[in-house]
C-alpha cells in the first residue's frame, strides 16, 4: 500500500481530526513529508468531491466546499448562526492566532469570555499552551466552515502575519 493511500485510509476512518505529528510518527515519516503527501492526496481526492484539511497541527478528511449544500440538503442540517460578538471573536482568533483571551479582549475592547466558550463548544477554536500561556487558535471545523483546506487560504491572512 502506498503512503498516500495509507494517509487517505486513516483519515477516512476517523471522524475526528488526527494529530499530524502522531500520524507522521505512525507512518515512519517526518511531519513535513506528511504535509507534502496530503497535497498529493488532495489532487487525487478532488475528483471525488473530498479534501483533506489541515490547521498545521491536525488533519481531517471533509467534503469539498462546493458539496456542502448537497450534504446539508440530504441530511437536512442547517448550520446555526453565530452571534455578532462570536463572529468578531472568531475573526480575531483566525487572523491573530495563536492568541490569548487578554489579547482578544484588548482588540475587541470588551470581554470575550462567553464568545470564546461558544466557539469552543462549536469546535471552531481550540485552546492550547504556547510559551506557558493559554492561547486560542482555529480548528479544522473552522476550515471546513470557511471552505478552505488550510489557514493560509483565508483571505488577507498573509497580510495579517507579515
Amino acid at each position: 500500500m502506498n503512503l498516500t493511500a495509507k494517509i487517505i485510509t486513516i483519515l477516512f476512518y476517523s471522524s475526528e481530526p488526527i494529530n499530524i505529528t502522531s500520524l507522521a510518527k505512525n507512518l515512519g515519516i517526518k511531519s513535513g513529508e506528511l504535509l507534502d503527501e496530503i497535497k498529493t492526496a488532495n489532487r487525487k481526492l478532488s475528483d471525488l468531491g473530498l479534501i483533506i484539511i489541515t490547521d498545521g497541527s491536525t488533519a481531517q478528511m471533509a467534503a469539498m466546499p462546493e458539496y456542502t449544500s448537497l450534504i446539508d440538503e440530504f441530511y437536512d442540517s442547517t448550520p446555526q448562526a453565530l452571534s455578532q460578538p462570536a463572529l468578531e471573536t472568531l475573526s480575531v482568533v483566525a487572523y491573530q492566532q495563536p492568541i490569548s483571551k487578554d489579547e482578544i479582549d484588548e482588540i475587541r475592547g470588551v470581554s470575550s469570555e462567553q464568545s470564546i466558550k461558544n466557539l469552543l463548544n462549536k469546535h471552531l477554536i481550540k485552546k492550547g499552551v504556547v510559551g506557558g500561556l493559554e492561547k486560542y487558535k482555529t480548528t479544522t471545523d473552522f476550515l471546513k466552515l470557511m471552505g478552505i483546506e488550510d489557514i493560509n487560504q483565508l483571505e488577507g491572512y498573509e497580510n495579517a502575519h507579515k
